[in-house]
Order: C-alpha cells, then sequence, then structure tokens
C-alpha cells in the first residue's frame, strides 16, 4: 500500500471510529467536532512521516501503538479529552542498571549490582498501576533488559493484555532462542541501539568488543520474526556534519530495520560528565537532519527515519513532560516525568505507582515548547541529591502551567479540570 493511500486508510478508520462512538452516545456532537478537528490537525504533524509495516500492522512510530489495534483505537478515545490533565501515551521502566556496555552518552550510571534492582513483586505492582492508569505502550529498558531474562519474559506476559509492549536493547545477550521466548510472550516491538556504521567505533563508545555484531544480529533476526525492529542511532553533532549517520541509516536498512531513530544527545549523564560539547546538536545540525528526513521519507525505500527530539519542537508536539504524557521509572523505583529529567515524583517502593502519579497528575497541564531538561538543568545540578527530591518537583511543576504552550495548544481549546 502506498503512503498516500495508507494515510488516507487511517483518516478514514479515525472518522469512522469517532463516528461510531458518536452514534453509539458514547461521545457527544460538541466532542465530536472538537475530536475530529483535533485528530486532522495531529495527522498533519505527521504529513512528512513514514509509516512501517510488518505482517498486517502499521507503526507510525516506535513510540505509539500500531494500527490497526485495540490500542490505537484507545488513543483515538484518549484524544478526544478535552480536559486537563490530558491522557498519557507511554511509559518506561527499567528493568535494572545492569548492563555489559558503558555508553560514553548513557543517561544511566550502568552497574553489575544486581541487588539494587526493583524487586519482581514492585515491577508487577507499577505494570498494574501502569495499565490503569491507561497507558498505551510500555517499554522495558535498562541497563540492558536482557540482563534479567527471565524476569523480563514475565514482565512482558503480564503487560501485554492491555498494553502494546517493547524494549530497548543494545543487542548484547540476545539469541534467537530468547527471541522466540519474547515473541511468544507477546512482546510486540524492539528498538536496538546502533550508533556508527564502523564495527570498531561503535564498540570503542559502547566499551564492548561485541556490541556491533551483537546489534547487527538483533535487527536481523528480530525483523525475520516479525517483531517491529526500530534501530537507533544517537547521533553526535560531528556524525550530523560528516554524513556518518546516513551510513547508519543504509546499514540498518540493509539489516532489516523497520524503522530508524536519528536520536539528539540531551546533556544527562555521561553525555554532560565527559566535557566533549562537540556530541550535542547544532541548530544548523538539526535543521540538516530534519532536511534528510523530510527528503527521505518521500521515496521508496523501505525504512523510516524517525526523529524523536523532532516531534519534540514547539511547532510539533513539544515537551510532554509538563503534560504527564509520558513516565519513567528507574530502576531504583523513582518515577520521574520524562527519562532524561532527573527530578522525582516519588519512589514506587515507599508509595504505589497509582498514589504518585493521581498526585502528580492535577498538576499537568499543557506541553510547553522548551525541553524542561534543559530548563531545569540548573536547579536540578545543583541539587544535593542525584535526582531533584519530589517536594521541590512537584513545587515548580505549576509554573509550567504559565509557561507559553505549544501551537497545537493554541488551535485547540482545553480547560482545567480533575476530572475526564
Amino acid at each position: 500500500m502506498s503512503k498516500k493511500l495508507l494515510k488516507i486508510r487511517m483518516l478514514v478508520f479515525i472518522l469512522s471510529h469517532n463516528l461510531l462512538s458518536l452514534i453509539s452516545f458514547k461521545m457527544s456532537v460538541g466532542t465530536f467536532f472538537y475530536t475530529i478537528r483535533k485528530q486532522f490537525i495531529i495527522s498533519a504533524m505527521f504529513k512528512d512521516a513514514k509509516y512501517a509495516k510488518v505482517g498486517r500492522k502499521y507503526f507510525v512510530n516506535p513510540f505509539a501503538p500500531y494500527f490497526p489495534g485495540k490500542y490505537f483505537r484507545r488513543m483515538l478515545e484518549n484524544n478526544s479529552v478535552r480536559q486537563y490533565p490530558l491522557k498519557p501515551n507511554y511509559a518506561q521502566i527499567s528493568i535494572t542498571n545492569v548492563c555489559p556496555c558503558e555508553c560514553f552518552h548513557c543517561h544511566v550510571k550502568n552497574t553489575q549490582d544486581r541487588s539494587a534492582d526493583l524487586s519482581k513483586e514492585k515491577v508487577l505492582e507499577a505494570i498494574d498501576d501502569i495499565t490503569d492508569a491507561e497507558f498505551l505502550v510500555l517499554f522495558f529498558v535498562g541497563g540492558e533488559p536482557m540482563s534479567r531474562f527471565d524476569d523480563l519474559v514475565d514482565f512482558i506476559k503480564s503487560a501485554k493484555l492491555k498494553m502494546d509492549t517493547r524494549i530497548f536493547t543494545s543487542g548484547v545477550g540476545v539469541t534467537t532462542e530468547r527471541l522466540k521466548i519474547l515473541k511468544e510472550a507477546g512482546l510486540e516491538g524492539i528498538c536496538v541501539s546502533i550508533d556508527h556504521s564502523n564495527e570498531q567505533i561503535h564498540n570503542e563508545q559502547r566499551r564492548h568488543q561485541q556490541a556491533f555484531k551483537s546489534a547487527c544480529f538483533t535487527i536481523s533476526e528480530a525483523s525475520k520474526m516479525d517483531f517491529y525492529v526500530s534501530a537507533v542511532c544517537c547521533t553526535t553533532g560531528e556524525m550530523a556534519r560528516s554524513g556518518e549517520y546516513k551510513k547508519v541509516v543504509d546499514l540498518a536498512e540493509s539489516l532489516g530495520a523497520h524503522s530508524i531513530q536519528i536520536n539528539e544527545i540531551r546533556p544527562v549523564g555521561r553525555a554532560i560528565e565527559n566535557g566533549k560539547s562537540d556530541i550535542f546538536l547544532s541548530k544548523a545540525d538539526k535543521q540538516l537532519l530534519i532536511d534528510y528526513y523530510r527528503e527521505q521519507n518521500k521515496t521508496n525505500r523501505k525504512i523510516a527515519i524517525v526523529m524523536p527530539w523532532y516531534n519534540e519542537e514547539p511547532e510539533k508536539f513539544g515537551c510532554m513532560a509538563t503534560s504527564g504524557q509520558n513516565v519513567y521509572i528507574n530502576s531504583k523505583g523513582d518515577v520521574q516525568p520524562c527519562v532524561l529529567l532527573n527530578a522525582s515524583l516519588g519512589n514506587i517502593n515507599t508509595h504505589t505507582f497509582k498514589e504518585i502519579w493521581d498526585k502528580f497528575t492535577p498538576l499537568c497541564e499543557h506541553p510547553v515548547r522548551e525541553c524542561v531538561v534543559h530548563t531545569l538543568s540548573d536547579k536540578i545540578n545543583s541539587s544535593k541529591t542525584h535526582l531533584l527530591p519530589p517536594e521541590e518537583t512537584l513545587e515548580l511543576w505549576p509554573e509550567f502551567s504559565k509557561m507559553e504552550p505549544i501551537d497545537l495548544f493554541k488551535k485547540i481549546k482545553v480547560k482545567r479540570s480533575s476530572k475526564q
């Protein structure tokens, strides 16, 4: 199916879904027209995107549920909400900090201490609370989630009935047999890190001699098994200017990846500690990558180019950490509004995720125009603790409602209410 026909099919699906909600009295006439307008505005934001086809499923990007499917329908229902707080999108749980790699840009302090990991019971309890909070997609991350494989399988089995499940992996520890087990457990997608087309450089950056071969094997083998496979390239400024990122895209495509995320490295964790400012993307670097994204997604090549940071630009969806649409639970149990934002909302070892989330979301309103990782960097860096304490995080959050909203929320009217 051509890109144009697929987008038409999706728009027809959106329209028919909302019409059905209208005629079955699940939606008022006013909400129907509001929702249709909002959906068309959102669809227009993906005009340069390329959808990936895996079997009979289509993936808009790695962070959204596949189409057609029950989680995609729930996403449409979530978008009909006309009040704050908004409905959530995706959650990430770090099931371990244990990792065989030590990547130069990683936001996590990897360890080999398994005793520091969340208990299996706490993770399963959090999964139940996350599903009750109506998240659509759940990522299991690390560290390296394959380092806790047996528990990972049980976590996926627990989550698969209520959410679309995916993992982030370096590929180290992946085998054909393990992929088969994950497939049977219900895992839908695999995001695999591959940061350079040169094996030696990739291995040096990750400080692991098998990192490159492991990543290539995982992409190739997982795509054959009909997982949705998204390569992840953490792109430095030098890679953007030299064109190296294009070689990584070509490599990922040759291995069978359905999409590739050309990621921006943010100033957190090891990325800020190594003191190499040239790894961050400049405004010119970003424009070069945006042009490439638009150009390549118009071609007939199979791989889809995805740029998560571009979707967070002011003219797109902005910083959704302020609107409570994403969440990250680190391996010690701290609940954070964003995987890269070192600010805690509470810890699931002392309070349930539900208690923490229910206290946080009433403070959330619209997504803002600037990434709050940058906005709060000075406050977080001056904090006496690794993470900004919950009381400080919650105290400052209402200030974000005073910041300028993204363009989307200037076009649609949303009112404040704790009721949905």
